[in-house]
């Protein structure tokens, strides 16, 4: 085979992966749009809306295979789908699926797990308005676990670009953890102030 025939045959290569990489690109933004929607939904309290949303991003995800793994532009996507998802099962007091059972890199599921903690923070700092102590106690725990867990992995960058995530979960906690203590300390006292109130009428 001369190089003519060589290179002929490369560029088929190249053009089919080409074109495979322009569907994915297309699939890859859906799945970021649905999931997006379904975050939304999940903090407005519409779940069945939210497992509709997710149910179309996984079909979507089923038309990949570990071939398109490799188009690092899926990265933000699967990301943000893993949250979703977990997000979701989190707030529905479910078990959470682990990267095998949802299909998706090892990697990008703990970036899209780092992420959970500020859509928890969110979801806890709407709960401090009507002072639901136990959810937000609960959530709490599952953000301090999450936090615990990416924190106990100690890799290079070219391994896992963790370190920014476990970061910023930290924080994300400690700030938390700090509001949550203050409004308890407020409704606390609240709550003393209309005791002496009431028993002076």
């Amino acid at each position: 085979m001369g190089l003519k025939e060589i290179v002929a045959e490369i560029k088929q290569e190249l053009d089919a992966r080409d074109a495979r990489r322009e569907e994915v690109f297309a699939i890859a933004r859906e799945m970021r749009r649905l999931s997006t929607r379904a975050l939304r939904e999940i903090h407005r309290g519409r779940y069945s809306g939210a497992e509709a949303l997710l149910r179309n991003a996984e079909e979507l995800l089923s038309t990949l295979d570990e071939e398109d793994f490799r188009f690092t532009l899926l990265q933000e996507a699967v990301q943000e789908y893993v949250e979703a998802v977990l997000v979701h099962k989190i707030l529905r007091g479910e078990e959470i699926p682990s990267h095998r059972e949802l299909r998706v890199p090892a990697e990008w599921y703990l970036l899209g797990l780092g992420d959970v903690v500020g859509e928890l923070r969110r979801r806890v700092l709407e709960l401090l308005r009507t002072e639901e102590f136990e959810e937000i106690d609960r959530l709490l725990d599952v953000m301090d676990e999450i936090s615990h867990e990416l924190n106990s992995l100690v890799y290079p960058s070219a391994i896992v670009a963790i370190k920014r995530k476990q970061d910023v979960a930290r924080l994300v906690l400690e700030r938390t953890l700090g509001e949550v203590t203050l409004a308890r300390k407020e409704s606390e006292l609240r709550r003393v102030l209309e005791e002496v109130h009431n028993s002076r009428s």
